[in-house]
């Protein structure tokens, strides 16, 4: 009976301890039956070791390199001479690559099947399609402009001032050209979008009834459109304005993602003007038949500084523009009423 306990005894704990061909034979007793102790295979045991040595190579690599970076600084402060160095930093490559090949051969074998069948499922389970539209999008844009419309003289109501009767409607011109960028306010899909930028413009009114933009001739504080003296004919009579342009507008496009300027967008904003030159010329047959023109170079008493609102309406490339200066053209008192100027251009955009 002895015998037996420690028979029984044995086969468990060498079961337990993971033996894996562990067999004890029939133990024949007078009084008991036989009694077999059944081969147990047990592989929990084995599987930690596996992780383990998986984390020896992981971390033989890390401290590796960890190594190689102090043996640099010890050669750079002179501790370590270039032979040595060289000598011990080979010796962890050595190691690095030995660790590395025995990590990625046991990590390999397990996942990359499993990796493949995911992505597998992932194509099946999502469009990555908008993912794409992302990657191309761009953030910003450079854009170039150029609007060509009519200009007109108005009062704060919006109504055509006095002074229009002199003026071709048709035949006043404002020409302007706009470098500028177009930048997404949010995500690279955004619909909305702020254009800065700086331009130059140029104003030109074309008079009528042989009349011209002059300073009065008591002081020049006030200025007024005259009629023109001495001449048998007037052929042309024009006012010439160039200012530079500083706008900021805020642009709602419906263009497809990611791109600028391919569908219907609309914009509002506001633009900084400042006067760079201003001119009135006219020509035709003087008294005598000859033909004269004179230039006057002069601000006549516009003011320099002024700004104006935009609105803004288009499809793809084409553009129609509204603005609007909100500060009186001319300096207060200077012209027989306060004259705002205004213009509606239609412009092509590039970018």
């Amino acid at each position: 009976m002895k015998l037996l306990s420690i028979t029984i005894t044995l086969g468990l704990s060498l079961s337990v301890f993971g033996g894996h061909a562990v067999g004890l034979n029939s133990i024949e007793n007078d009084s008991l039956p036989p009694i077999k102790v059944v081969e147990r295979l047990d592989t929990n045991v084995a599987a930690p070791a596996e992780e383990a040595v998986r984390f020896s190579d992981k971390q033989q690599m890390v401290l590796s390199s960890v190594k190689i970076s102090k043996i640099i600084t010890q050669l750079e402060n002179g501790e370590l001479s270039q032979e040595e160095a060289q000598g011990t930093i080979d010796s962890l490559i050595s190691s690095i690559y030995l660790a590395s090949a025995s990590f990625f051969e046991n990590y390999a074998a397990t996942t990359t099947e499993s990796v493949i069948d995911s992505v597998s499922r992932d194509d099946e389970l999502y469009d990555f399609s908008d993912f794409d539209i992302l990657s191309d999008a761009k953030k910003k844009t450079f854009v170039f402009e150029w609007h060509i419309g009519s200009n007109r003289l108005l009062k704060n109501n919006f109504s055509d001032a006095t002074a229009m009767e002199h003026v071709n409607g048709w035949l006043s011109i404002e020409n302007r050209f706009l470098f500028s960028q177009k930048r997404r306010l949010g995500s690279n899909t955004s619909p909305f979008q702020l254009q800065t930028g700086l331009g130059f413009a140029n104003t030109i009114f074309s008079f009528k009834n042989e009349r011209t933009i002059s300073k009065d001739i008591l002081g020049g504080s006030g200025t007024g459109l005259f009629p023109i003296f001495n001449m048998n004919s007037v052929w042309s009579s024009n006012w010439s304005y160039t200012h530079l342009n500083v706008p900021v507008m805020l642009h709602f496009d419906l263009s497809p993602k990611g791109t600028f300027n391919q569908g219907l967008n609309i914009g509002v904003g506001v633009e900084g003007r400042m006067r760079l030159a201003s001119s009135a010329a006219y020509s035709g047959r003087d008294l005598d038949g000859d033909w004269y023109k004179r230039t006057i170079q002069s601000g006549f008493n516009t003011r320099i500084l002024n700004y104006a609102l935009l609105a803004q309406a288009g499809y793809k490339k084409a553009k129609l523009t509204g603005r609007l200066e909100r500060v009186p053209l001319f300096r207060e008192g200077a012209f027989e009423e306060d004259v705002f100027l205004g213009s509606l251009t239609l412009g092509f955009s590039f970018n």
